[in-house]
Parts: C-alpha cells; structure tokens; sequence
C-alpha cells in the first residue's frame, strides 16, 4: 500500500487555479493529532484514497488528503481533488426546495401533483403524496433500482422523461404511513425544481447555492470536472479495484451526483451551521432550520429526520449528518450545530466507512479518545481466501475470533451478516469460486440460518449447478419463507 500523503496548506490553490483563496489550515497539535490518526487508520485498512476535512466556528481546522486517485495510474490524492458525493446531493435538493418555500413558490404540504400534474403511480395514493413526504422519504414512492451508471441519459428532457416513466410503477405504502428511504423522490424533486424556478436543476443549484458559496469547483454536471482534478472510484474484488464507470446520469442527479472536494464543502458546512450565512451571502433564511433539522417522521422505530438531514445523537450531542454512496465511492457530512464544527469525509472506495471516520475526528476535536474504526471480518477472511486459499482463511478467521487483541481490526458481527456481502461482491466481480467458498463457509458458521443456505444456493445458480442450487434454496425458503429473494432466484432455474 503506498504511503498516504497528506496536505495541510492550500498551497494547491496555485495549481487549480481558485480565484478566491481559501482560508489557511494552520498545522495545530490538534491538527497533528487528527493527521496521525487517519494516517494509521487509512493504511490498516488499505483504503485506494481518502480526503477529510473539519470545521469550527469560521475556521478550517483540518484539511487532509490520503492515498491515491487511482491506484492504477498511482497519482497521489490532493484535497481539492472532486468526489462523487452521492446522496450527500439530497441536501442541496433540500436547501433549494426550501429557498423555492421562502418566495412562497413552494409550500412542503402541497400535493406533488398540483406541480407535476401528469406524475402518476398505479396505486391511487399518488395523488395524496406531498413535498414534505418526499423530502423525509415518507412519501411511499418506490426506490432506484438500476442507476444505469454505465448508459447514462444526459439529454435536458432525461429528467421528466424519467418521471413519466413511473407511471407504472406500485407505492410502497400510502403516504405519510411509513417510512422507506428514496431516491426516485429525490429525482422527481429536481424536476419539481426545475419547473417551479423555470431553469434546469443544475443550472438552479448553481446560481442560487454553489456561486453565492463560492464552491467553483463543485458541480452536478460532471462533465464540468477539470480532467486534473477528477477522482476515480474503486471497487472490491478481494482487492481495491479501478471501477469502470463514473456515477453520473442526469436523471439521477438531484439524488446523487453532486461533485465536489472538501475544500469547499467547508464552505456549505459552514453556511448550514451558520443558519443560511457564509461570509457575505445568506442562501437560506434563520427560520428554515426549524424545519430542515426538526424531526418530521414520527414514526415508530424509523429514523428521525428533518427536511433530508438526517437526526441523531453523538455523546450528548445532536448532530445533522447525510451519507453517501455509489459505485466506487463513499462520503459523509457531519454537523454539530451546538459546537459549530462540522466534518466531512470522502472516499474512492466502496469498502470505506466514512461515517465511522467522521465520527472518529468529531471525538479528536472535542479532545476524546476516537472510537475504534474496524473492519468487517468478512472481507479479510475473503481476501486471505483469495491470495492464501480457503484453509489458512479459515485459520484467519478463527485466530481472530480467539485473539481479542486483534479486535480492532475489524467489524465483529456473530451472525450469517459477516460474510453475505464480501459474497455478493465476489459474484458481481465474476469471482464465482471465491463468492462459493464463502458463503459454504458462512453456511458451516451458521448451520441453522435460512439467509446462510440461501445465499449458498444463489451461489450454485450462479455456477450452473442446479440440483444444489435448488437444494439450498428451498432449505432457505423452508426457513425463513418471507424472503422473496429466494423463491425468485428457485422461480429462474426452473424455467
């Protein structure tokens, strides 16, 4: 693994070109302190590349760049190199809605059809569904389920033609009586957006928040991205892999495909813990807060959240957060109104916790030991599989359930969760073999477990092999029979 590089002073602003200079990040023990720990934590965990930074009050307190921007070509990460921030993309969508209620151009009660009349769904709830349902994932409209990452539509009608095609498509449950996160929502929001303000998404989001944020390097529209500054994400194939495809689709992306560096999502940190303010502009009113960081869902055992920000506690401590992630690439976005410091997080890696790194540099800044950011044991075990074969995996796995010292070094679940997703990305990555010895392991683990044989049997089918396929899977189905994953894959082979 190379050595991870890292970068306190914005002396790369000479090299990018920024007109407006950054605020300087001053080499503080603090600073130090959050350096040696990311170092340390980036390396174990053999991350392509990472970059982090920190905010209190009006300051940038840390700015770090680890790894590489691709670890084929070898060029080392910078901090103001450009992130695929997935659905941290929600959150703009949010501020732009709530820009749009302030000139009383969007009220979050209205019905979505009184501003998308022709948006349809086969169940007959549609027409009851409302902004606000949208903007907390209440609204019952189903999720994504192929991005098309890799044939994008990125013609200006992509977007509504998009949100015509759901016609056909079933609710998930009436609006407002459950809670499932979505995507879909999201991009039939930008389209609301996009008529409401009378220009594209993208064209509305850069006008009215990332130019008064001075966030010049940051886009939707990927294509904008300087070449010398672009980050390619990463897959894992029992290693860190150079992903294929980029995630960008126009139709995607008000729920997605906001790019940019932590640099200046410091900016848009900043603004949002200010209530609206950065420096001399003010992108949202004082009062919008209580709405975007009150809970709206009030649903039993469902995630409280505001308007897209998700709420939640850290020791005491309320915070505002959204994660992110698409193929290749994990981010996360921290804020702790009460003690004005915000974090950020990107990552070109799939396997990257970026939450738990997040959260790890929120103790170091209140002078607290960071919690342990540990690894899932599945994906080791997979990886020792991989390069050493499937006994010494097994030993692997066993000297680290033993050893308590080693502990930290990885996720522990006791359960049939800690080896199905290594699994399933050892089949997507074609690795069938691989993906077989894991889950036949995992059954071995857990012998009594429906989900262990099923995704045993998945295996099989993948491998050709019918009569055990079938075997497993209607074990698993006889298990755990609401799983309809299974008896869908049985329904194939016995076509």
């Amino acid at each position: 693994m190379t050595k991870p590089n890292s970068t306190f002073v914005l002396f790369i602003l000479m090299l990018i070109g920024c007109k407006q200079p950054l605020p300087e990040v001053q080499l503080t023990y603090e600073a130090r302190r959050i350096d040696t720990y990311l170092h340390e934590v980036v390396d174990r965990q053999q991350i392509p590349g990472l970059t982090l930074a920190a905010t209190r009050n009006d300051t940038v307190v840390y700015a770090g760049a680890f790894g590489l921007r691709n670890v084929t070509t070898k060029e080392p990460m910078k901090t103001a190199n450009v992130f695929h921030w997935a659905s941290v993309s929600k959150t703009f969508v949010a501020t732009a809605v709530m820009q749009l209620a302030e000139q009383g151009k969007i009220n979050l009660d209205d019905k979505l059809i009184a501003y998308l009349p022709y948006f349809k769904q086969k169940d007959e709830n549609y027409k009851y569904i409302t902004i606000r349902q949208m903007l907390n994932h209440t609204s019952g409209i189903g999720d994504v389920e192929d991005y098309e990452w890799d044939k994008p539509q990125n013609d200006e009608a992509a977007p509504e033609r998009f949100v015509r095609g759901l016609e056909n498509d079933k609710m998930l449950f009436a609006p407002g009586s459950d809670w499932s996160y979505s995507n879909t929502a999201f991009e039939i929001l930008g389209v609301v957006i996009t008529k409401v303000s009378g220009m594209p998404f993208e064209t509305y989001v850069r006008k009215n928040i990332l130019d008064p944020l001075g966030m010049e390097h940051s886009s939707f529209i990927y294509p904008e991205i300087p070449d010398s500054l672009r980050v390619t994400g990463h897959l894992w194939a029992a290693k860190p892999i150079v992903s294929k495809v980029y995630p960008y689709n126009k139709i995607h992306a008000p729920s997605s495909t906001m790019n940019s560096n932590v640099l200046e999502m410091t900016h848009y940190a900043m603004a949002n813990l200010h209530r609206g303010k950065y420096k001399n502009n003010q992108i949202l009113s004082n009062s919008s807060y209580n709405l975007l960081w009150t809970n709206s869902v009030n649903l039993k055992d469902k995630p409280a959240v505001g308007v897209s920000w998700f709420l939640d506690e850290h020791k005491g401590l309320k915070t505002v957060s959204h994660s992110g992630g698409d193929t290749g690439f994990r981010c996360f976005l921290l804020l702790v109104p009460e003690k004005n410091i915000s974090v950020m997080v990107a990552c070109n890696y799939e396997l990257c916790r970026t939450s738990d790194f997040a959260h790890a540099v929120l103790d170091l800044l209140l002078g607290e030991k960071p919690g342990e950011i540990k690894r899932q044991i599945g994906f080791s075990f997979a990886e020792v599989l991989s390069n050493e074969g499937l006994e010494k995996a097994k030993a692997f796995y066993k000297n680290m359930n033993e050893d308590s010292t080693q502990h930290k070094y990885y996720l522990w679940k006791e359960d049939d969760g800690a080896l199905t997703y290594p699994g399933y990305l050892l089949l997507d990555q074609g690795m069938l073999n691989e993906a077989l010895e894991v889950f036949k392991f995992n059954l071995e683990l857990n012998p009594t477990s429906g989900y262990a044989y099923g995704n045993l049997g998945v295996a099989y089918a993948r491998l050709a092999n019918k009569e055990l396929a079938k075997l497993n899977l209607a074990k698993a189905i006889e298990l755990v029979p609401s799983e309809e994953h299974y008896k869908t894959e049985m329904k194939k082979l016995d076509k």
